[in-house]
């Protein structure tokens, strides 16, 4: 359609943290966040460290502490007469708009169906 959007990227900057989508390990550990327009507590609770540790580790490769550390966010501004306009913030469930595939199984008969670790890389589902 011959669109063009100027995109911008959060990298090296204090944009994540400002608009509370990533945490100091200090913010994270002291039990109380901003996070999706509420405080919340990050840390894990009745469960075991290393449980966790291995949920993020098969998701990313990584640690608990490190995975939960930064979080899903999109923003969105407008530029009028020199003037920046922060106009949409979403974060969380917010986001499933932009990831097509959520789409398709909110429609499925039995949703996305989730029970607890529902999402798989390419290469996890069983051969059936």
């Amino acid at each position: 359609m011959g669109w063009s959007f100027p995109w911008a990227s959060s990298f090296d900057s204090d944009f994540n943290h400002d608009f509370q989508a990533a945490y100091t390990k200090e913010q994270w550990e002291s039990g109380a966040v901003e996070s999706n327009f509420s405080t919340v507590d990050l840390r894990p609770v009745g469960q075991a460290g290393s449980e966790l540790d291995e949920y993020a580790s098969s998701v990313v490769g990584t640690d608990w502490a490190t995975y939960r550390r930064e979080g899903p966010g999109v923003s969105a501004f407008t530029l009028s007469d020199g003037v920046v306009y922060h106009t949409y913030s979403a974060y969380a469930r917010g986001l499933d708009g932009l990831w097509g595939m959520y789409q398709w199984l909110d429609r499925a008969p039995l949703g996305r169906n989730e029970d607890g670790r529902w999402h798989r890389r390419h290469d996890e589902y069983d051969n059936h």
